[in-house]
């Protein structure tokens, strides 16, 4: 007679094992956190904010992320919004882009900030196309340094804003974090704004989920395709990522509905099992309009944190 395996999820004893996701918020238990972190919820635009900060060893261990904040805005689906909720989440991004952003370089955001947006992913695919999206329609202000336009654009207050679409690398044979800071070492940014899809562990984060974080992003970890970091010690300059959960991969998503019909015992390891499935991923059906629509609203709120919003 075989003996059931316990259904269980330990970050700390495999780091592979289900469920996968990007999202720090889902990597801890939200009512009993772990040792080496500090976590709280609060309110910012009539949405929910939680935050979570990894402070040492024991929680880098226990969540499996680096030392460093962790946002998580808490949205609708970002698909045919009120103008209310549109005004709500630019707003909201904003704000935490411009606290996390004035923390991490230590000032304040002025028209001498500069900044460099780098739009991560695959445009030609619907669900990975945020980061270039959003890039793609990000207000550049660099170039009008030293031209008739620069006292414009100080008198407004607009930072010097770069972008750059490093594409992945089956397009271009070139890591993104090489390009990344190639762009950076010519621009010398005081902060690079990474912005890329992710992965989630659940169906009903897709879409409605906004994660800022200040320890950088891997690219194409959401779909176990982990590229070069993408952070300070890879670029030499500080990097905030900003990412919205698209996918969900497919033994995550059978883990959880297993999980949801009370299953917590099979006749073999859970993790074995769904090895196949890890190769799958899913997304919404209308991923293609969603992530148009996530783009221009997280490009409002990167050019209203700079000061550009509007040009």
């Amino acid at each position: 007679m075989k003996k059931h395996t316990t259904f269980s999820y330990n970050f700390q004893q495999n780091k592979n094992i289900l469920p996968r996701t990007d999202l720090a918020y889902e990597s801890i238990d939200t009512n009993a956190p772990a040792n080496g972190t500090e976590y709280k919820e609060y309110d910012l635009c009539s949405l929910k904010v939680s935050e979570l900060k990894v402070i040492s060893k024991e929680g880098e261990d226990a969540t499996g992320r680096k030392k460093g904040n962790y946002i998580t805005l808490h949205c609708p689906v970002m698909r045919s919004l009120s103008e209310e909720e549109e005004f709500s989440i630019t707003d909201a991004v904003s704000s935490l882009l411009k606290d996390l952003t004035e923390k991490i370089t230590e000032r304040e955001i002025t028209s001498d900030t500069r900044v460099l947006i780098a739009g991560l992913g695959n445009r030609f695919i619907s669900a990975d196309s945020i980061g270039p999206r959003t890039a793609d329609k990000i207000t550049v202000t660099e170039h009008m340094q030293g031209t008739d336009h620069e006292k414009l654009f100080n008198l407004i207050g607009c930072s010097r804003i770069s972008a750059v679409h490093p594409g992945v690398m089956g397009q271009t044979g070139i890591e993104a974090v090489a390009m990344i800071k190639g762009a950076a070492d010519y621009v010398k940014p005081h902060v690079i704004i990474a912005i890329d899809a992710l992965a989630s562990r659940a169906t009903d984060r897709l879409c409605s989920t906004v994660q800022l974080c200040d320890t950088g992003i891997s690219p194409g970890s959401g779909i176990g395709n982990r590229r070069g970091a993408v952070c300070r010690e890879t670029v030499g300059y500080p990097v905030i990522a900003v990412g919205v959960p698209t996918v969900v991969d497919c033994a995550t998503l059978v883990y959880d509905a297993l999980t949801r019909a009370g299953v917590d015992k099979l006749d073999c390891d859970i993790d074995t099992a769904l090895s196949k499935e890890r190769a799958f991923f899913v997304s919404l059906k209308d991923s293609d309009i969603l992530s148009e629509e996530i783009s221009t609203l997280l490009s409002c709120a990167i050019n209203r944190t700079f000061n550009c919003e509007g040009l």
